[in-house]
C-alpha cells in the first residue's frame, strides 16, 4: 500500500490578505483532492510569527511538502529557516524580486514585471506623462520600480506618487498605475474615477486582476491590470491544463477561479512531480518545464524566468486578455 504524501501550508484565512488566501486554499483544496495528498492549513492571519511557528513544527515533524504563505512578507519570513534546513519551500504567493533565493522554487512572475503590459499601452497611446501611485513596502516598490524601467526604456516621462495622494484633477490625461494592497487600490481608482471631467487617459491597477474588483462596477470599466495566469487549454507535462482546473475549480466551488487559486494549485502540481521524479534541489536552476500556471524555469539565481504576466482590461463587468499585450 502506497503511504500518501503529507503538505503543509499556512494561509491568510483571516486578516488582511483574507480575500487571497482563501482563493489560494481553495485552489489547494482541488489539488490534495484530485492527488490524494494530505494536506494541512494553518491560518497565519498575516502574521509572520505565526506563519513562522508552523513552518517550523513542519520541519520538525518532516512534512513531505511544504508550499508557501500568501504574500511577499509571510515568503520573507518563512523562507529563511525552510531553505535554511535544506528544504524546498515551494512559493506561490510571493512575487517581490528580493525572495529569489536557493530552495525557494517561485512560480509566479517577478512583481517587477507586473506593469509591463501596461506601460507597452501607454507608449502605444502616446501619453504625456505616465504616474505609479504607490503603497508601501517592498513589493509594490518592485512593481513600482519595473513599471519605471519599463516606461524609461519607451522614453516615457514617468515618475511615483504616494498613493492616495493622487487627485483626479492632478492625473488629467496621464496614465495612472496604482500598487498597493487591494482595498487601497479599489479606494485608490475610485477617487479617480469620482465624475472628474478630466479623467486619467489610461487606468491600471494591481487589484484589477482579482475578480472581486469588478464589484467597483462601471468604476472598474476599462481599467487594466496584471494576472498571472489566463485558462488555456493548453496541455502541461504537470498536472491539468488551465481549462481543466479552471472547469474543475467552478463544480466544486460555484464561481471562476482567480489567478492565486491557480497558481497555488500549480505550486501543488509542480511539488508533487519534481517529488516523484526525484530531482534535488541542485537540478531545479535550468529545468524546463510547464504547468497549468504555464511555463516555468529558475535561472541560476533562482529567479522565475520562464512565466510572464498576462495584462487584463475590465470590459463589461468582466476580465478580457488584451491582444498583443499577453
Amino acid at each position: 500500500m502506497i503511504t500518501p504524501m503529507d503538505a503543509a501550508v499556512t494561509l491568510s484565512l483571516s486578516g488582511p490578505f483574507a480575500r487571497q488566501g482563501l482563493e489560494a486554499a481553495r485552489g489547494l483544496a482541488g489539488w490534495a483532492e484530485e492527488t490524494g495528498v494530505r494536506l494541512t492549513v494553518v491560518d497565519d492571519g498575516g502574521s509572520r510569527q505565526a506563519a513562522t511557528r508552523a513552518y517550523g513544527a513542519w520541519l520538525d515533524a518532516g512534512v513531505d511538502l511544504l508550499l508557501g504563505p500568501y504574500g511577499s512578507g509571510l515568503v520573507r519570513a518563512v523562507a529563511p529557516p525552510v531553505c535554511g534546513a535544506g528544504r524546498l519551500l515551494w512559493n506561490h504567493g510571493g512575487s517581490a524580486d528580493d525572495l529569489a533565493r536557493p530552495g525557494l522554487v517561485s512560480l509566479p512572475a517577478p512583481a517587477s514585471t507586473y506593469f509591463h503590459g501596461a506601460v507597452d499601452e501607454a507608449a502605444a497611446r502616446r501619453v504625456g506623462r505616465l504616474l505609479v501611485a504607490r503603497g508601501g513596502g517592498p513589493f509594490a516598490r518592485a512593481v513600482a520600480e519595473g513599471a519605471l524601467a519599463r516606461a524609461a526604456a519607451h522614453g516615457l516621462d514617468a515618475r511615483t506618487v504616494d498613493a492616495g495622494s493622487l487627485a483626479a484633477e492632478d492625473a488629467a490625461g496621464d496614465a495612472v498605475l496604482v500598487v498597493g494592497r487591494f482595498e487601497e487600490d479599489v479606494a485608490q481608482v475610485r477617487r479617480l474615477r469620482g465624475g472628474s471631467p478630466c479623467p486619467p487617459a489610461l487606468l491600471g491597477a494591481v487589484a484589477a486582476g482579482l475578480p472581486a474588483f469588478g464589484e467597483l462596477g462601471e468604476a472598474a470599466e476599462g481599467v487594466l491590470g496584471p494576472v498571472q495566469w489566463w485558462p488555456t487549454s493548453r496541455k502541461a507535462p504537470v498536472g491539468p491544463s488551465g481549462a481543466d482546473f479552471a472547469a474543475g475549480y467552478r463544480r466544486r466551488v460555484g464561481h471562476e477561479p482567480s489567478y492565486v487559486a491557480a497558481q497555488a494549485a500549480a505550486a501543488g502540481y509542480l511539488a508533487l512531480a519534481v517529488h516523484g521524479l526525484g530531482l534535488a534541489a541542485e537540478d531545479l536552476p535550468g529545468w524546463r518545464t510547464s504547468t497549468l500556471l504555464g511555463d516555468f524555469a529558475l535561472d541560476g539565481s533562482w529567479r522565475q524566468v520562464g512565466h510572464r504576466v498576462t495584462t487584463i482590461r475590465w470590459r463589461d463587468g468582466r476580465m478580457v486578455p488584451q491582444l498583443g499585450l499577453i
